[in-house]
């Protein structure tokens, strides 16, 4: 093992900087290259030196938002702690900030083992807790040789165990780095106990992204489009819009908008050209003009108001083999979904709605057509929110029970 990660840091070392240099033109040319150099340990700390702290690493604002809970119980039971965020990007790295009011938060420096040592000695990091199964050698090699590395909301899917199973001497070592494993499920279990050899530190917890529902209440709605019914096309990747138009034939199905929310901002524009090559007319939400059929948003922050307020819901990534995004944050509404094939990021919500018919899976153009024109009336959510929280119910007290013990 030791002769594979001298391997896999030496091709790091030629490979970053021609790396880099396109990574940054292109990450320019979306501008999204405010924080670039975060990821090569360029971080601006201002006097950031506290006493003791917890560093949690999220790749995105899914995983970030779904730490709320144990921030909020670290907070009133250990307040001498401060809380250290990096994730993989720059809406995660926001989401940080803005929603669990982190006390510095910055992009995870790539693989940079030197970086992850003064982050920790620094900044006086009594543990690492890795949200999601983001595997990185050097982080997890780096901070488990000075302090307790955690896992959690940990899961393998069906395509990922085979190469877990396949590379096994790779990742035994990988995963046996880690002080405890709290796994979403069961079945996430027996797999990572597979790999490992050992059950000592692979612990079910359930999932912490299901503790938190909001309230319909404390969503904002969105003055611009209330008075419309509309389709919701969410988090839709290259190729899925186009599939989806063409299902609907320039028609608008009784529906006032589309709206759609791309996964990747910046490729608004090429989505309005291809939208109004399919007959429709359209904007960016950006433009303020609300008199076409279909809105295109190019901006942050609405989905949640935007899955309050859907007629219909369509959750993107899942056309394509990308594995599909979470349902479970248009579900929390009471909203029946639809979604391709492709769910396998997200079986275990997916399977459980399916068992309550709370999600449509859209094969072709006549599932699609279907779902969008008929009611979906007298759908079963108290008992999927009863079964929920019932699989859920000690997910946080089982995580906070083992990282309390490292915590002074």
């Amino acid at each position: 093992m030791r002769i594979l990660l001298i391997i896999y840091n030496f091709i790091l070392i030629f490979v970053t900087p021609f790396a880099a240099v396109i990574m940054y033109f292109v990450m320019r040319s979306k501008n999204k290259h405010q924080y670039f150099f975060e990821r090569f340990g360029f971080i601006k700390i201002n006097k950031f030196n506290p006493k003791k702290s917890i560093w949690f690493h999220c790749a995105s604002v899914g995983e970030v938002r779904s730490i709320k809970n144990i921030v909020d119980n670290i907070r009133q039971n250990h307040s001498d702690y401060s809380i250290i965020i990096t994730t993989m990007t720059a809406t995660g790295r926001k989401t940080a900030y803005d929603y669990i009011k982190a006390d510095i938060a910055f992009l995870l420096p790539i693989e940079n083992g030197n970086a992850f040592s003064k982050i920790i000695s620094y900044m006086n990091v009594s543990c690492l807790i890795i949200v999601d199964t983001e595997l990185w050698p050097n982080l997890i090699f780096t901070a488990s040789s000075k302090i307790p590395v955690f896992l959690i909301n940990a899961r393998i899917s069906d395509k990922t165990y085979k190469t877990y199973k396949k590379y096994k001497f790779i990742f035994k070592k990988v995963l046996n780095s880690f002080s405890a494993i709290f796994t979403k499920s069961s079945l996430d279990e027996e797999r990572f106990v597979s790999i490992t050899g050992s059950s000592k530190k692979v612990i079910t917890a359930g999932n912490i992204k299901f503790q938190e529902r909001k309230k319909k209440e404390d969503i904002k709605i969105i003055d611009n489009l209330k008075d419309y019914k509309f389709l919701l096309l969410a988090s839709t990747h290259e190729k899925e819009e186009e599939i989806l138009l063409s299902y609907m034939h320039n028609q608008m199905y009784g529906y006032d908008k589309i709206i759609i929310v791309p996964r990747h901002i910046e490729r608004s524009l090429s989505i309005k050209d291809l939208v109004i090559n399919k007959g429709y007319t359209c904007s960016l939400y950006s433009e303020n003009d609300f008199s076409k059929q279909v809105i295109i948003i190019d901006a942050f922050g609405m989905l949640e108001s935007l899955y309050l307020m859907a007629d219909k819901i369509f959750i993107g990534g899942s056309i394509k083999k990308i594995g599909g995004h979470n349902i479970y944050e248009a579900l929390q509404f009471e909203k029946v979904i639809a979604t391709g094939i492709n769910m396998f990021s997200f079986k275990e919500i997916y399977d459980k709605a399916k068992k309550y018919n709370l999600v449509t899976t859209i094969e072709n153009e006549e599932d699609f057509l279907n779902y969008i024109k008929n009611e979906n009336n007298n759908r079963n959510f108290i008992d999927f929110f009863n079964e929920l929280d019932k699989d859920n119910s000690q997910t946080l007290s089982i995580i906070m029970e083992t990282i309390e013990t490292v915590l002074q």
